[in-house]
């Protein structure tokens, strides 16, 4: 997960370098992310019961060796034809080991120890978002860009050697029949919605392409919910939603994520734009974000249990939403030091939102269908993060525009982007008022509690 948090940012910084390497125009080079993301899009929703049908641990550990070989042939591509191929490989390989590895975890571990394991799974992916653009500056301006897909090697041994170890034997396990026809459906749609929404922030591509790409998926969407409809074993599985904490969560999911999904990328854009600090600066500025995830990692089921689901929830999405607005008040006479608490508070509150909302999903869902839910929950995350960093980028391009249609990435075109953002983030408390106080008690509530609970009943 660490590998492919880092693999998912650290491409950004290096795509000047890699366009004049591979001599093609460097707006060309969004085709091998874009590519990433389609591959990741089209085989998320069929990741759990691919891990059911054939044993957990035998496609997490080849998953991750499709990532790691496929890493090293970007780093030997010879031209933007291979990278791209590559880059699609790498995203079949990533569109296993995230959703297996999280389903590893919700497998191998009691609902009261859930909380822990899902503020590393936090903790892990959050730094490695955060890594991934420092990274990615440093190793291309000391090394090569190639190195930023070859340092996954040694990750991905590691990582290998580990699983064969230490991972419990873990058989496979019977599934239904799969909906090939449903797989095409969604599989075509979900990959239309991510091209669409990708190339909403791409400002050479034309409005009406990105438009009508959506207005395809769409289509696709609707297809695949009617067909679902007829089949007992879909490859999605709607009816879970009927569970209001999977439903509130994956809702919350969505419309949160939306609001402040674009921040790590808006974030380090604005300190270089417009307050002109240097890639260096600004990438030491983000680091406060990771401290905020450190810092909540052992604290979060304490807070869990002191304040419950729907408190939490509701208060801390009101607080995200807060600090997404004080970036609205950052200029050029801000202190260092200042940005950097703001960027700490953000990390804070953002890894405690996301150990609350991933994890309450799982609350009620039952042995069987946690395939399914996993692949849901991650196929959720895919989108909304597409469409947090394309909101974001609209949000830019709609505040920068001025009456001769030209675009200037002002400090003031980002303080009204920051302040749209944290206000769309206000909204989704209303999805957690949703909840009730008891929901999610069976992952916060200690053992000795839950068997009293349950001896009572």
């Amino acid at each position: 997960m660490f590998m492919e948090a880092i693999d998912a940012t650290v491409i950004n910084t290096a795509i000047p370098a890699m366009a004049e390497s591979l001599k093609v125009n460097p707006i060309d080079l969004k085709l091998a992310l874009i590519s990433y993301l389609l591959s990741l899009a089209i085989f998320i929703p069929i990741s759990g019961w691919i891990a059911d049908k054939f044993g957990i641990k035998k496609v997490f550990l080849l998953a991750v060796c499709v990532f790691t070989l496929s890493s090293v042939w970007c780093g030997f591509s010879s031209n933007l034809s291979q990278l791209v191929i590559a880059r699609i490989m790498q995203g079949i390989g990533g569109s296993l080991t995230m959703p297996v590895g999280r389903l590893i975890i919700v497998r191998t571990c009691e609902r009261h120890e859930l909380i822990a394991k899902m503020g590393m799974v936090v903790m892990i992916s959050s730094l490695g978002l955060m890594l991934g653009p420092v990274l990615g500056g440093v190793i291309t301006h000391h090394f090569s860009w190639r190195w930023i897909f070859w340092i996954n090697i040694p990750v991905g041994i590691v990582t290998v050697i580990s699983g064969l170890l230490l991972l419990p034997k873990m058989s496979a396990r019977p599934v239904p029949k799969l909906d090939k026809s449903g797989f095409v459906l969604f599989g075509l749609g979900l990959a239309a919605l991510t091209f669409g929404l990708s190339s909403l922030s791409e400002s050479n591509m034309k409005s009406s392409l990105s438009f009508t790409t959506l207005a395809v998926a769409m289509l696709f969407l609707i297809f695949y919910a009617f067909h679902s409809r007829k089949r007992t074993h879909p490859v999605v599985k709607i009816d879970l939603l009927r569970h209001r904490t999977f439903r509130v969560s994956v809702v919350g999911n969505l419309l949160a994520r939306i609001g402040f999904g674009g921040l790590p990328f808006l974030i380090p854009m604005f300190l270089q734009i417009s307050l002109g600090y240097s890639a260096q600066t600004a990438g030491l500025l983000m680091a406060p974000t990771a401290f905020g995830v450190l810092l909540i990692k052992p604290l979060s089921l304490y807070v869990l249990r002191f304040f419950g689901y729907k408190k939490l929830l509701m208060f801390n999405t009101f607080f995200v939403g807060l600090s997404i607005i004080t970036f609205g008040f950052v200029n050029q006479d801000t202190t260092l030091s200042s940005i950097a608490w703001l960027t700490f508070i953000y990390g804070f509150l953002i890894a405690l939102q996301y150990t609350a909302m991933n994890s309450l999903a799982y609350a009620n869902i039952s042995s069987d269908d946690l395939s399914a839910a996993t692949s849901i929950m991650s196929t959720i995350q895919q989108i909304a993060q597409s469409v947090g960093v394309a909101i974001a980028a609209i949000l830019v391009r709609f505040y920068a525009a001025d009456y001769s249609s030209q675009l200037a990435l002002t400090w003031q075109t980002f303080h009204f982007t920051f302040i749209t953002m944290g206000i769309m983030t206000f909204f989704t408390v209303m999805i957690f008022l949703k909840l009730k106080p008891e929901d999610g008690h069976e992952l916060i509530d200690n053992p000795a509690k839950l068997i009293k609970s349950e001896e009572q009943t």
